[in-house]
């Protein structure tokens, strides 16, 4: 755990059972509050503690600055935490509050995502936006079982963290709670928006007040009220991933292939209740992004014409896979995209260095994560959706990764994603935008995720706003092959009766799945007809 190992010379401020204490962080260093230099005023419900001067090295040496720590007690009894810093020479990165008097024994970060304290005495931070996290809420729970929660107010998608660790000068747990200001706008000054902390009697009404900051705060509508979600959504039942061209060029199904498996699934279900998923439809997959032109090993141009006009006549549904930010550094030069990597908070190139695509046993780094924000990479993502829209008439587009969030020092990917959006909604009206992994802010923006956990998020939120279907790796029938998805395989498993139901049903398609699979995909299709949406939890309110 990633702590400082000598006491740093925190000022501790009391207020009803909790004390707490502030740090701030610079790009160069961490300070607290002189205590020389401290004053603290207040009464029962209400303590403000202010520095004018800083210190740091547990208080060796000393910093112009300032501090200013604000606890205020709500008419429930939460704890409502605001904090301001000042350095008098470098740049502000972000704040943390750390929360002692909890005797914390375990951290929820997510629907059941629950770390308990180990032998270490920690838990490491969760981040939000992330993988990780889906919304920035944690609920730490006592040793006696009591729980707390600590969450954010802030009105924009900034970076948050949440970790705990002990403290053997106090001998006491601390929850810390980090708020990290965007890097574009970072100056000498920062302003942490307020954290709400209290005793947790029913977790529900804890996120059910998330999910009123997401609708008053960044404007998220409940499903059944959206009006960008084409209506045929309600009514579909199955979807069939068609696994197109691996990484390494072995073609799981043809354009030709897909047609044969789509008749063959219509004679089995309706079309109009069936979604057409195609990963890997423009070569191989990741390998060729962002060029998307359908792959001359699959049938061309012309052979993804003739599945587009078989789709039609079958009433089904289309949405090919893009990547919203994966750029092959090969191709970027061609594109004149070389400008357009997300970069870090330092200023670095962020690279997609997780996967090893042709299991030599190290990882390919070819390629790098493009920011949605850059107006170059917007503008080629919006003119090759638009391209699939126009020329071949598909009914939607997914984007890959579409979750992924880094602290950009020059463009935000949250707001690029969100205008990429708003522009291919303004051009095609229903069409539909199906995203990978999310967290809550962006529920607003896609009518579909896949996810690559069930369910969607506390309580069962993400389904107040969106849909789900099952993850791009849901493994085929037989063998449990993951088709084009880097996982590889995954042991198959069915979908019986009442197994998440809030899912939509997925059939994965690779070589062999129809011809020597048949009566176990029958078997998912029967099941396929009779489901029907699942609304648990808080997405199953008619009012929060």
């Amino acid at each position: 755990m990633y702590t400082i190992g000598y006491d740093f010379g925190d000022t501790l401020v009391a207020l009803g059972e909790l004390r707490f204490a502030v740090r701030l962080y610079t790009e160069s260093n961490v300070y607290a509050p002189d205590p020389d230099r401290v004053a603290i005023t207040g009464d029962e419900r209400r303590t403000v503690m202010r520095a004018d001067g800083l210190c740091w090295a547990g208080n060796q040496r000393k910093a112009d600055g300032e501090i200013e720590l604000e606890i205020v007690r709500g008419r429930d009894g939460r704890y409502i935490v605001s904090a301001r810093g000042k350095h008098g020479g470098e740049v502000c990165k972000s704040m943390m509050v750390e929360v002692f008097g909890i005797d914390i024994a375990a951290l929820t970060y997510d629907q059941d995502k629950r770390e308990a304290i180990g032998s270490h005495r920690a838990i490491r931070a969760k981040r939000y936006p992330g993988f990780g996290m889906k919304m920035p809420l944690v609920f730490a729970e006592e040793a006696s079982g009591a729980e707390w929660y600590a969450m954010t107010k802030d009105d924009r998608v900034r970076g948050k963290g949440f970790a705990v660790h002990y403290d053997p000068y106090l001998e006491t747990y601390a929850l810390d709670l980090a708020h990290e200001e965007d890097k574009r706008f970072r100056n000498q000054e920062i302003v942490s928006p307020p954290w709400h902390i209290g005793r947790c009697a029913d977790r529900a009404a804890v996120i059910a007040e998330r999910c009123r900051d997401l609708e008053d705060c960044f404007h998220l509508v409940p499903f059944e009220r959206r009006t960008d979600i084409p209506d045929w959504l309600g009514g579909i039942r199955l979807i069939v991933t068609l696994h197109g061209e691996h990484w390494t060029g072995h073609v799981f199904n043809t354009f030709a292939d897909m047609e044969r498996e789509l008749e063959w699934i219509v004679e089995r279900i309706p079309g109009r209740e069936v979604l057409a998923f195609l990963p890997a439809w423009d070569g191989r997959y990741y390998y060729n992004y962002p060029q998307y032109e359908p792959s001359p090993y699959m049938g061309g141009a012309e052979g993804f014409k003739l599945l587009m006009a078989k789709a039609r006549l079958l009433g089904i549904r289309v949405v090919p896979m893009l990547g919203a930010n994966a750029l092959n550094l090969r191709f970027a030069e061609q594109l004149g995209l070389q400008d357009a990597a997300v970069r870090d908070e330092w200023g670095h190139e962020c690279r997609i260095n997780w996967v090893d695509w042709d299991y030599d046993l190290a990882v390919e780094n070819d390629s790098v994560l493009a920011n949605m924000g850059h107006p170059d990479f917007r503008r080629h993502m919006i003119e090759r959706a638009s391209y699939l829209v126009d020329e071949y008439g598909v009914d939607g587009i997914f984007l890959d990764i579409s979750s992924f969030w880094a602290n950009d020092p020059r463009y935000s990917p949250y707001e690029g994603t969100m205008a990429w959006a708003d522009e291919m909604r303004a051009r095609y009206p229903g069409l539909l935008l199906f995203g990978e992994n999310s967290y809550d802010a962006l529920w607003g923006t896609f009518g579909l995720f896949h996810e690559a956990g069930s369910p969607g998020a506390y309580e069962h939120a993400l389904y107040r706003y969106t849909r789900q279907s099952h993850y791009l790796a849901h493994p085929a029938l037989g063998r449990g092959s993951a088709g084009v998805h880097e996982w590889s395989w995954r042991w198959a498993v069915g979908l019986p009766e009442g197994e998440f139901p809030e899912l939509i049903p997925t059939l994965s398609i690779v070589s062999d799945t129809i011809t020597e699979h048949a009566e176990a995909a029958q078997s998912v299709i029967e099941q396929a007809r009779k489901w029907k949406q699942a609304l648990p939890g808080i997405a199953g309110r008619s009012s929060l």
